[in-house]
């Protein structure tokens, strides 16, 4: 029983890190998306 319970910890664990990651690499390209249309409106 409590080698499934370590399972299901680790499995969190490593889930919740990759959806971190996903997640700050979609907050950089909004940035990037932010900028380059300010950079449009400004040139207009």
């Amino acid at each position: 029983m409590t080698l499934v319970g370590i399972a299901i910890l680790l499995i969190l664990f490593f889930s919740t890190s990759i959806i971190e990651k996903t997640l700050k690499s979609i907050e950089k390209q909004n940035d990037r998306v932010i900028e380059l249309l300010e950079e449009i409106r400004d040139k207009k």
